[in-house]
């Protein structure tokens, strides 16, 4: 009891605090990979860029690599039809986007920081008016919406209103041969001549397409196209003078403007004559002087329906046929320079993104900058290399090189926006430079390497362990790609990486390592295999492969084991006389067969000795691969486990704690026993509330499991040397530590890591362990790691082969709690009730290294009294890899005394999505933030961590979610898109107040000038809050002093750190603001721009004041209902707050609400 009001008692100090909010902010900054449900995709030449829309709700914009939007539907019915896009149109060269959804909802979109903000809305009523066609006027003006009507409206992009006149199809009817007595029915591409922008050309669906004239409101020709059913669609050439006509029956045919003469090969059906399925969309360009139609669908119904196939057909003849694996959702063609001159192929599918050069006659695949397909086979793992070196992380770009020979050299068409200056160089120090690699297994057998240190996720290489295994002639090897099915059938070529299915089960990837100095491979199986491969390409250290086994349970008689068999080593591969397994520039070395063949469920490797660790159900394996040795193996299973007879502590309650509440309750005089729901008495109120906690049962035959493995050169025996351990972890809280004893070849590579060409030592030392000692934790739960880190809190696995600040001490972390114990007495030191304490259970560890600046007289004051673990640095040694793309440093923190603080924290995920921050070794929270939703299991179990303090995850199945802890490495898109300013007439009479206000006479960029469109009734004006800023964010350019005279109106920091707001308190305490509304297309986004700035702040906000976040990424900060902070270093939001004014008459009532604004000397309005 004592303990515990000490315990209580120990608050941290308000500098503490202060401290806190500057390294620890938690933030979702970035999404890599491909859209999960794509539904729609659109592309604006003129900008050239892409837009991508889902059946979920999201809209992501992409344009050069690094420039990247994400938009989200919000439902306000609660209908998943307001969430389904099915359409997207730019507004050509203004960076707008206009989405239609599923329940008939126009959105108007515009890039704001790294966001879309839906800016209007304007729903469609009744089924007549159920849009089925979209097309954007190349002045930028007007929309032409048509309905399943028949109808086309005319959409005002400047009020956001239909306006007059309508195009209506009886009137239509009117103006067209008698001949045509059909109802045209609806209304299936509209497009605007290039040539003559007050033409359009429109197709219904019943066979019927006119030519209009918008000036004269009348029909200038029409073209009809007999005997062939439902329209689909129109392609118009660069010049105007040609269309092409596709139609549901597979066929298509080219007509000329000019004449309304019927083409000769108005029947040609390309795979006919067998009745074929819809052409979806078409495209027409020209290689050179040959003409070439690009089109998806078409196959003949009865032979190949089921394909999902894009056709490239030239007028020389040459055909192909790309076969997809997942249906075709779109595509688009781009030319060159606004000519018929095709460049590449884009075709999105359900499953992943393809690019195609359509200048080559051969038509190779082009490899994409971005969305790439990470499941292009189910992942099956997840494994976060952190820190890897130049070195290694060039090995593996040149064996990525390798097999990317066959891909296309055309350069990457998408190339709009702009990237903010100094992204593209800020590495000054190429040669130091440190990496984060993703590694993802798969069910196929394969590893795919991922650089993620940037915003865009590069795929470097893929390992494939399945030619090691099978048959020895390879009949199980699939053929060719490239190869036909069959001369006289469609040309099909297997396009595209993803393919689900995989042969063998017993193939998939269960556990990963890689050495981050080394680059040392290690991947474990689900049948027991463990596969050991370098990226060294050294001729003469290759040799044949090996192969090796160890039998766990060899000396368990009655042991029988009832699951798969394992896998066999193709036996021509064995031969002695056999080439080495080496395949783009990696070698597999050997491989190691654990028996029983169950699944591999954890690894640990230590390059520098040569030595791998694997766990099964049964036990674990030890392994010098350097050698081809086996050193020990040990099995875990208990035999006492099975009978139930070992000991099992009841952790429901303990005697002692049922003993003294027994006699509380009776010097209370009363007594629960009959009433278990009554409250506990009040004299147990001012402790902790300790959640009940199942029992486990010792009989449920997982207990054997070995969840953790880890190498560690700790002090083991005594506290003066260290020694090479192996420290190992099982289901049933049964911790073992064995020592190594190392011959002395590998004893020095310890100390001094071998360079890659470095031989082994002639003569075999065989590597020996015994067990030192073993610890029973009395909980019982499943250890899901071990780290030994120092007296800083380094762990000693990120020292780099050094022995670091004695004395070191040992995290234990089992899924209820983290304990930690000294080295070598184990004696505990601390601990942290998790699961007791809030019901949830720890996933995954990771120790994270976190940076901010500081002033030194603040860092003094958290540091006295407080952790050895703490340290600060001088500000001269900042290091680049750690600050990434952050602006810390200003003019101003340079003038003052300011030093770099670093800490080591720990990192934690529960069961339930939460991470949280711990210092170490007080086991502090410092952070706790809901990353990942407690539904989404593969998310949860999918995180990996970086040495940074950042994490990734699985969002969904094809993509993954990057996310933030600390404020000193922050990757975001950091792109900008100049956008048009949308001019209204209330606009352009008071041009002079929207003009930027910027600082010092900076420059201000289109993007500054956010301006929100007005509907006829209502006078909407943007208000811009000028602020401080360094450098270009998201396209948005302002600049300032470091230090302010109104420090009281800059910037405010939430209690999470990541999101501030800029003046909100004191704007809203000076401004009366009703918003007159109740749909998104009367309110104008409140909030937008992400911007990095350094100051000294002591800011008051209630987060309850904001009316309304439209942002997904800013959902996190509303929560908290309010925050007083002071901070030094902090990131600050532009706001933008919309003033309105609205007038609403109802009869002879007028009401009229205005807002009313204040002036600050700092922020201009």
């Amino acid at each position: 009891m004592l303990k515990f009001i000490r315990g209580k008692g120990q608050q941290p100090s308000a500098e503490r605090q202060r401290l806190q909010k500057e390294l620890f902010a938690y933030r979702k900054t970035a999404q890599h990979g491909f859209p999960h449900k794509p539904s729609a995709m659109a592309y604006d030449p003129v900008s050239e860029l892409m837009a991508i829309g889902t059946q979920t709700g999201a809209i992501k914009v992409f344009g050069q690599p690094g420039v990247e939007f994400y938009g989200q539907h919000t439902m306000s019915s609660g209908s998943a039809a307001e969430l389904n896009v099915q359409m997207l149109e730019w507004v050509y060269g203004t960076g707008r986007l206009l989405s239609l959804t599923a329940a008939n909802q126009l959105i108007l979109w515009e890039p704001v920081g790294a966001a879309l903000i839906a800016i209007k809305t304007l729903p469609f009523d009744g089924k007549l008016k159920k849009v089925s066609a979209l097309c954007c006027s190349l002045n930028k003006d007007i929309v032409w919406v048509g309905t399943e009507g028949g109808n086309i409206y005319q959409f005002d992009l400047k009020s956001f209103a239909i306006r007059e006149p309508v195009i209506y199809h009886d009137v239509v009817l009117e103006q067209v041969p008698p001949t045509y007595k059909l109802n045209p029915g609806a209304i299936e591409s509209i497009k605007q001549l290039p040539n003559a922008h007050n033409k359009l050309l429109i197709a219904y669906n019943r066979g019927l397409c006119v030519l209009w004239d918008l000036e004269t409101s009348s029909v200038t020709r029409s073209y009809i196209a007999p005997g062939h059913g439902q329209s689909v669609g129109l392609f118009i050439n660069a010049n105007g003078t040609q269309f092409t006509w596709y139609h549901a029956d597979g066929s298509y045919a080219t007509w000329s403007l000019n004449s309304t003469d019927v083409p000769k090969n108005l029947n040609y059906v390309p795979y006919g004559p067998d009745p074929c399925k819809s052409i979806n969309r078409l495209y027409k360009g020209k290689r050179g002087l040959i003409d070439i139609t690009v089109f998806s669908g078409g196959m003949p119904r009865s032979a190949y329906g089921d394909h999902n196939c894009v056709s490239v057909h030239a007028s020389d003849g040459n055909k192909t046929c790309l076969d997809f694996t997942s249906k075709v959702i779109d595509f688009f063609v781009t030319y060159k320079d606004e000519s018929d001159l095709a460049q590449v192929l884009i075709v999105l599918l359900e499953e992943e993104l393809c690019a195609y050069d359509l200048v080559d006659p051969k038509v190779p695949a082009v490899k994409a900058p971005y969305l790439h397909s990470v499941h292009a086979s189910a992942v099956t793992c997840n494994y976060l290399a952190s820190q890897v070196s130049q070195e290694v992380h060039e090995k593996i770009q040149r064996a990525g090189e390798e097999q990317d020979a066959n891909y296309s050299n055309i350069e990457w068409p998408i190339t709009g926006g702009i990237l903010a200056e100094g992204v593209e160089n800020d590495d000054v120090n190429e040669d130091d430079k440190e990496y984060e690699i993703l590694l993802t297994g798969h069910e196929d057998g394969s590893v795919k390497f991922w650089d993620c240190t940037d915003i865009v996720l590069k795929p470097i290489y893929n390992f494939k362990t399945a030619t090691v295994f099978g048959h020895e002639n390879q009949d199980d090897i699939p053929l060719d790609a490239t190869e036909s099915v069959d001369e006289s059938e469609p040309p099909f070529r297997k396009a595209g990486l993803f393919d689900p299915y995989s042969d063998d089960p017993r193939l998939a990837v269960k556990k990963i390592s890689l050495c981050p100095k080394t680059g040392q491979l290690i991947v474990g199986g689900t049948a027991g295999q463990i596969v050991i491969a370098n990226f060294d390409g050294n001729d003469e250290e290759k040799a044949p492969l090996k192969v090796s086994s160890m039998n766990l349970v060899s000396d368990r008689d009655g042991f029988v084991w009832k699951g798969h068999d394992q896998l066999n080593v193709r036996s021509n591969l064995l031969d002695p006389n056999a080439e080495p397994v080496c395949t783009d520039g990696v070698q597999i070395t050997g491989v190691l067969q654990v028996l029983p063949p169950a699944s591999i469920t954890c690894l640990a490797l230590e390059a520098n000795w040569g030595l791998v660790s694997g766990g099964t159900a049964h036990g674990l394996v030890l392994f010098d691969f350097k050698n081809f040795l086996p050193v020990f193996h040990r099995c875990t299973l208990n035999p006492n486990d099975l009978t139930g007879a070992g000991e099992q502590l009841s952790r429901r309650k303990s005697f002692k704690k049922s003993l003294r509440e027994s006699f509380r309750k009776l010097r209370k005089g009363r007594s629960t026993r009959n009433n278990p729901t009554q409250q506990v008495p009040t004299t147990l109120d001012a402790r902790p509330i300790e959640r009940q906690v199942e029992a486990r049962s010792a009989d449920d035959g997982m207990g054997s499991m070995v969840r953790c493995l880890m190498f560690a050169k700790t002090f083991i025996t005594n506290v003066n040397i260290t020694s090479p351990t192996l420290w190992s972890a099982t289901n049933s809280s049964t911790v073992s530590v064995f020592l190594l004893h190392l011959p002395p070849a590998q004893t020095a590579a310890t100390s001094t890591p071998p360079a890659s060409g470095d031989t082994s030592a002639p003569q075999i030392r065989r590597v020996t362990a015994q067990l030192a000692k073993e610890i029973q934790l009395k909980h019982r739960a499943p250890v899901v790691g071990i780290s030994i880190f120092d007296q800083t809190g380094c762990p000693v696995e990120q020292l780099n082969g050094g022995n670091g600040s004695p004395p070191h001490r040992v995290l234990i972390a089992s899924e209820e709690q983290f304990k930690i114990f000294s080295l070598p007495q184990l004696k505990p030191i601390n601990k942290y009730k998790l699961t007791a304490n809030e019901g949830a259970r720890v996933r995954r560890i990771h120790f994270g290294s976190f940076y901010c600046r500081a002033s030194a007289e603040l860092i003094q004051s958290a540091i006295a009294g407080g952790s050895p673990t703490k340290s600060t640095r001088s500000h001269d040694a900042t290091p680049n890899a750690e600050l990434a793309n952050t602006s810390m440093g200003s003019a101003a923190d340079a003038a003052a005394d300011t030093r770099l603080y670093h800490e080591m924290a720990l990192l934690c995920l529960t069961n339930l999505g939460d991470i949280m921050v711990l210092t170490i070794p007080e086991l502090k929270r410092q952070l706790n933030a809901a990353a990942v939703r407690r539904e989404d299991i593969n998310g949860i179990s999918s995180l990996c961590f970086t040495n940074a303090g950042e994490a990734l995850y699985m969002m969904s199945s094809s993509e993954l979610q990057r996310i933030s802890l600390g404020s000193s490495k922050v990757v975001t898109p950091l792109g900008g898109i100049e956008v048009e300013p949308l001019a209204t007439i209330d606009e352009q009479n008071n041009s002079s107040h929207d003009d930027g206000v910027k600082e010092d006479g900076a420059e201000c960029t289109e993007a500054d000038k956010f301006a929100a469109p007005i509907a006829k009734e209502r006078t909407i004006k943007v208000l811009e809050v000028s602020v401080d800023s360094n450098g270009l964010t998201n396209g948005m350019a302002s600049s300032g002093e470091g230090n302010s005279p109104n420090r009281a109106n800059e910037t405010i920091s939430s209690s999470i750190g990541d999101i501030t707001v800029d003046s909100v308190r004191d704007h809203l305490n000076t401004t009366t603001t009703t918003l007159c509304s109740t749909t998104t297309e009367e309110t104008v986004g409140r909030l937008s721009v992400l911007s990095t700035q350094t100051n000294q702040t002591l800011t008051t906000v209630n987060m309850k004041d904001i009316n309304d976040f439209n942002i997904p990424h800013l959902m996190d900060v509303a929560p908290n209902s309010s925050t007083t902070e002071t901070s030094t270093s902090s990131v600050v939001i532009k706001s933008v707050i919309t003033s309105i004014s609205h007038e609403k008459t109802n009869g002879d009532t007028t009401e009229t609400v205005t807002t009313k604004t204040t002036t600050h000397e700092e922020s201009q309005f």
